[in-house]
């Protein structure tokens, strides 16, 4: 049996996108001189991704633990390596949902899916055959300049859908992802969205990384009357402000808030705010700025606007340098990061650096200059340093599994969590969730009755059942210093 030229086994789609980068030169340029890039698969790694390519059909099976993944026409794969398919035609045709699945179904009838206690699987009769397929979706914002620092993101829900397969699929119905890359265009967002939508059947959106498009995105997710489930969660749309849109972890505003108390807790005080102007959510805090840093007990002494293509800091840091600020908040990705480190640094000065935990990459957590300043950050989900709480050992066990070699980041545990809110909601549905074909309404059913739910440990406790969805105020503590990442307070979460 031959595959669909859009079809690829999980762990093939995990290597590939694990080189996944941004396609334009000037991006390319930058990442290379910030010393940061793509996460990369190690050699004994890339050798199990080229005998799962060749393994063929027998690893397409879903129940098997599999995953089909789809990628939109026109998605950009600037930087895969030679076994990347060939590119998809538009109108080429996939499996449609709900169609039957040979070869799954023989997997399953001759090794019956076995699912853990506890899983949200769990909650509803055991599986002794795979039901209709389910179709997810992941759109955002993972190429460009920012995209070594979501590889990682690709990299998880890919591991997830493999690994929830592996457990009998999501309520005993194998999962299907479709991927799109919007480039960070809001129009793209919404076509990718409504194509998803119309066309391939997806009942929810996971893990995207939308603060670049999040109104493209958030128009055509209430047009199509999908949910979004989780993400990167910067953009502050995400609380508060659609009901199909349901955030895994807290608001930026606390993880500014979270970030800023612990330089505070470290005796940096006086803030020098850098905020990029690409990203509204950039815009936002600056806007927001005093009000977050009082709430810290902080004072914002200096604040200026960047870019995220900027190559020098001088100006700014000498500013900030002459302000008295003693810690930088950086409202930008890893690579800009590394290069404010050094701009600073050759002026001679060397504030705390202070950032959102997903915005790194693994490679660009490795500069040398970036570790020498010390860099505190936040999260909304629980620190990719720690395994201490069982949301936390399942994660970093699927990893070690699927994706040997691959390095935990923020980006990743944010979307595995979303992966596992999506898990949490379906296996509140119980035995209709197995019985039935999984709809986006079904789904929102099942979202609305998520109640102090900390997905195991991965999140402050979560509520959709009241209201539009709000942040729990929960945020954990990060700490790049020149021994590399820690968590000060392990998977503790600190909320306001």
């Amino acid at each position: 049996m031959s595959l669909p030229v859009r079809r690829l086994p999980a762990f093939l789609i995990t290597g590939l996108l694990l080189t996944a980068c941004g396609p334009r030169i000037s991006d390319s340029v930058i990442q290379a001189a910030a010393g940061g890039g793509p996460a990369t698969l190690a050699p004994s790694a890339l050798s199990q991704v080229r005998e799962a390519a060749a393994a063929g059909a027998a690893a397409a099976a879903p129940a098997s633990g599999a995953a089909a993944v789809t990628t939109a026409p026109g998605t950009s794969n600037a930087g895969t390596t030679a076994a990347a398919p060939a590119p998809v035609a538009p109108g080429q045709t996939v499996a449609k949902p709900g169609a039957a699945n040979p070869a799954a179904a023989a997997a399953a009838a001759a090794k019956p899916a076995v699912v853990p206690p506890g899983s949200a699987a769990a909650a509803g009769p055991a599986c002794t055959k795979p039901g209709t397929p389910v179709n997810v979706g992941q759109v955002g914002t993972f190429s460009g300049v920012t995209g070594p620092a979501w590889t990682g993101g690709r990299t998880a829900l890919a591991i997830w859908v493999k690994d929830i397969n592996s457990r009998g699929g999501l309520a005993c119905h194998p999962v299907q992802l479709f991927f799109g890359d919007d480039g960070g265009d809001p129009a793209r967002a919404a076509a990718l969205v409504a194509q998803f939508s119309r066309d391939d059947h997806v009942v929810a959106f996971v893990g995207g990384h939308d603060d670049f498009t999040m109104a493209g995105f958030k128009q055509a997710i209430e047009s199509a009357k999908v949910p979004a489930v989780g993400g990167d969660v910067i953009a502050p749309e995400w609380y508060g402000s659609s009901e199909y849109l349901f955030p895994q972890g807290a608001s930026i505003d606390d993880q500014v808030v979270g970030l800023l108390k612990q330089a505070v807790g470290l005796g940096k005080t006086k803030v020098g705010l850098l905020y990029c102007v690409e990203v509204k959510a950039c815009t936002y805090l600056n806007q927001q700025a005093g009000t977050l840093a009082k709430a810290a007990g902080a004072q914002i002494v200096y604040s200026s606007a960047i870019s995220l293509t900027q190559t020098d800091f001088t100006a700014q840091c000498q500013s900030a340098k002459t302000a008295g600020a003693n810690q930088l908040a950086l409202g930008m990705d890893g690579t800009a990061m590394a290069r404010v480190a050094r701009s600073c640094k050759a002026i001679g000065y060397q504030p705390l650096l202070t950032g959102i935990g997903g915005t790194l990459s693994p490679g660009q957590a490795k500069d040398p200059t970036l570790r020498e300043f010390n860099l505190a950050t936040s999260s909304g989900n629980a620190p990719w340093t720690d395994s201490s709480t069982p949301g936390l050992k399942a994660y970093h066990s699927a990893l070690a599994k699927y994706a040997p070699g691959e390095e935990p980041s923020g980006s990743s545990v944010q979307m595995w969590s979303a992966a596992k809110l999506l898990e949490d909601a379906v296996g509140q549905l119980g035995a209709a969730a197995v019985s039935e074909t999984l709809t986006a309404a079904l789904v929102l059913d099942g979202l609305h009755k998520i109640h102090n739910d900390t997905l195991d440990g991965l999140s402050g406790p979560l509520t959709f059942n009241a209201g539009l969805p709000k942040s729990n105020g929960c945020v954990f503590f990060e700490l790049l210093k020149p021994v590399g990442w820690t968590a000060p307070f392990a998977a503790k979460p600190f909320c306001r």
